[in-house]
């Protein structure tokens, strides 16, 4: 198993956010059924996925339900298939007490198939729905693909790019798991590249990790210089 499998985020507390703010805003999610929709949006990499996913699992450990997540795609999704999402929905709510959906590419719904599935969410307001976009929903002079009266009915959350030292915590507590007791300092040179894609980071990781597997040199002598604590 790789690091990136070995160490995708699975609990809340193993996410990282680069405002605090917003992780309240998530938590809450997590740990309770907020009257509205949430709705992820920002650039891709920034974990808008990964962190529904963690929600929805959250969400689910509450009610002692350890079953898969019913996750779908709007590119692929039709008025046709509102049936099935309501009867992945009604399945949720009799096994998991808690019928909680999660679409991805939010914005890749037709303008026309928008405004069908605002109809579906109002005759559907029992349905908990989780989504993510790589848009700007309602930011001002950004051209919007997702219609106002949709958008209304979520609550909307931008993740932003983490920085390296939003990540640091974190991948410090990956290398102590893998046997390396480095510094924050360390760290800052061995991942120095990272930009902000979330989706680099623990490739980035390993590949450091092979890097102190495969050296045959002392700490001392490493660069960045190690120190191992």
């Amino acid at each position: 198993m790789n690091v990136e499998e070995k160490y995708e985020p699975q609990k809340f507390a193993e996410l990282v956010f680069a405002d605090p703010i917003v992780r309240t805003t998530c938590q809450r999610y997590a740990t309770s059924k907020p009257a509205k929709p949430l709705l992820l949006w920002g650039p891709p990499g920034t974990g808008k996925t990964t962190t529904a996913r963690v929600i929805v699992r959250e969400r689910f450990a509450v009610s002692g339900y350890d079953g898969a997540i019913e996750e779908f795609n709007a590119v692929d999704l039709t008025p046709d298939d509102f049936a099935m999402l309501r009867n992945a929905a009604e399945w949720l709510d009799q096994n998991a007490n808690d019928p909680i959906l999660l679409i991805n590419e939010f914005d890749e719904f037709e303008r026309d198939v928008q405004a069908k599935f605002r109809s579906w969410m109002d005759k559907k307001r029992w349905v908990n729905l989780v989504v993510t976009t790589n848009e700007s929903p309602g930011v001002r002079g950004v051209k919007q693909k997702l219609m106002p009266a949709l958008l209304s009915r979520f609550e909307r959350v931008e993740l932003a790019p983490p920085s390296l030292d939003d990540w640091l915590p974190r991948a410090q507590h990956i290398f102590q798991q893998e046997g390396f007791g480095v510094t924050q300092n360390d760290l800052r040179g061995l991942l120095s590249t990272f930009n902000g894609d979330v989706r680099d980071m623990l490739p980035m990781i390993e590949e450091a990790l092979d890097g102190l597997r495969g050296s045959a040199k002392p700490p001392s002598k490493l660069k960045p210089p190690l120190h191992i604590v």
